[in-house]
């Protein structure tokens, strides 16, 4: 049975923050014309009022004081609160691949090892942004990696089987190196803070 290692790991941080503070101002306007434009209803008492929130509450509720993101406007606009995110189209690079691809640069860089040298891409993450092409066979040809490719989807678990996919591939020998008698070596999931 082949060796398993993991060689490198890669991470990927989106390059805007929110400070709870800033999440908190830009939230608690938007429950002020919230509640300002549904007034009637909630004094007819068919619509409850929303509450504000505080910097305090989220520190307590779940430990967080900020948050990286790629669209920061999106998010703190009180008419929005959501990333402007676009689609983009099949023959570009998915914003998820090209995640993945700079963790995996990363992880490639620590390892001391190029495209050339994987054997598969798992892509294992609870949502994917979209299901065809599949977003490890956008990474592969971003990496210029032979081999194979494929996505898995197991919800909360989705890094654990994917790491346990690729153990298996290399103790079992599905990767060429691992045919080869060579030690195989798993590149880290990329991770995201």
């Amino acid at each position: 049975m082949n060796k398993v290692v993991i060689s490198g790991s890669g991470l990927f941080t989106p390059p805007h923050v929110i400070s709870n503070a800033e999440l908190v101002e830009a939230f608690n306007r938007y429950v002020q014309d919230f509640n300002d434009s549904h007034q009637a209803e909630i004094d007819a008492g068919t619509l409850a009022a929303l509450a504000p929130s505080s910097t305090e509450f989220i520190v307590k509720a779940s430990g967080i004081e900020q948050r990286y993101v790629m669209d920061k406007a999106g998010i703190l606009d009180p008419q929005r609160m959501t990333p402007y995110l676009p689609q983009r189209p099949d023959d570009q690079l998915s914003l998820q691949a090209e995640m993945a691809v700079a963790a995996a640069r990363e992880a490639l860089q620590r390892a001391g090892r190029t495209g050339a040298d994987i054997d598969m891409v798992i892509v294992a993450c609870s949502n994917l942004s979209r299901p065809y092409p599949a977003v490890a066979i956008e990474v592969q040809h971003a990496l210029g990696i032979d081999g194979y490719a494929f996505d898995m989807n197991v919800a909360c678990s989705s890094a654990t089987f994917g790491i346990q996919n690729g153990v298996n591939a290399i103790q079992c020998g599905q990767g060429a190196r691992g045919a080869d008698g060579e030690s195989g070596n798993l590149h880290g999931t990329p991770q995201f803070p």
